[in-house]
């Protein structure tokens, strides 16, 4: 596998019971840190576990969830509540926010050195004056900006949609990805503004000949690549230990319009047993039943009295 020299090594401490025990540990898969400190109320457990089962779906980088970031950062809270934020404010503040999680994951953890990701990923939830919702405004931070998402957007979801960009952004730092390029063809590098016009490249998940004249030849995991486009790494419905399944169980319906997680409605109909459901409804009809005879009882009735 060809990937890009990331310099990352990770080194036990100097005591020398450690060093028997645990040798010098050298990285081989690029690290791709995502941020949903950003994400608001969109964030979600099941989103949380959609990114990190990638990790079982390929084999040439590795994704994690950053938790310790600057919650208190200037970013953080402008991103995070749906509005409307200039871009230059963005660039403005990026970067030391970038700053300060490089440097809190460069801190040791019980004398153990530790290191940054290659890439990170901030999931934002609000939305850019211009439309734009994808940004490179420091060395290593993207950003995604997801408040402009709407529900007539879907399918995909809102989850696969971000899943999706992980996807991208992985195979960006592991090998480089060819230049996005216009029209649409459904390509998954599509170059798109505007986040509801990637929906066909997230569904359809085709690499385009160009693109596939760029990375195959070169690529000794472009089969991975191509299992992880157009919803493939969710695998078969009718596996229980499929992602689609474990997904579901963490209540969330793949392809459905409902952001990264089901409304209140749809998770109550999803817990309830359909045979109470059942019940619910035979009694709801025998009461109608008993209105409607009741009614007409009530009719015969005056009608005898002389009053109809």
């Amino acid at each position: 596998m060809t990937t890009k020299p990331s310099g990352l090594t990770e080194t036990t401490p100097s005591v020398e019971i450690d060093k028997q025990m645990s040798p010098t540990f050298t990285r081989k898969k690029p690290r791709v840190g995502v941020i949903v400190a950003c994400l608001g109320e969109y964030d979600s457990k099941a989103l949380r576990y959609a990114i990190l089962r990638l990790n079982t779906a390929q084999s040439f980088v590795e994704y994690e969830i950053v938790y310790d970031v600057p919650e208190d950062h200037d970013f953080v809270a402008r991103t995070r509540y749906g509005e409307v934020v200039q871009t230059s404010y963005i660039e403005q503040k990026a970067p030391s926010f970038e700053a300060e999680v490089v440097r809190r994951q460069s801190q040791p953890i019980r004398n153990k050195p530790q290191s940054p990701c290659d890439r990170y990923l901030a999931l934002c939830n609000c939305e850019l004056e211009t439309g734009v919702y994808l940004l490179k405004p420091g060395n290593k931070l993207r950003t995604m900006m997801v408040g402009s998402w709407k529900t007539y957007f879907a399918p995909p979801s809102l989850l696969e949609f971000i899943v999706d960009m992980c996807i991208k952004q992985g195979i960006a730092e592991a090998f480089g990805g060819p230049r996005s390029h216009m029209p649409s063809r459904g390509c998954i590098f599509d170059y798109n503004e505007i986040l509801e016009n990637t929906r066909n490249g997230v569904l359809i998940g085709h690499v385009c000949e160009e693109c596939t004249t760029y990375m195959a030849p070169r690529n000794p995991n472009w089969d991975e690549i191509k299992k992880l486009t157009g919803g493939r790494w969710l695998g078969d419905p009718s596996d229980p230990f499929s992602t689609y399944c474990e997904l579901q169980r963490l209540g969330f319906k793949a392809f459905k319009a409902s952001g990264v997680r089901d409304s209140f409605f749809q998770t109550l109909i999803n817990t309830v047993h359909l045979q109470f459901v059942g019940k619910l409804a035979e009694y709801a009809a025998l009461g109608a039943a008993l209105a409607f005879g009741l009614q007409v009882d009530f009719k015969g009735f005056i009608k005898a009295l002389g009053g109809g």
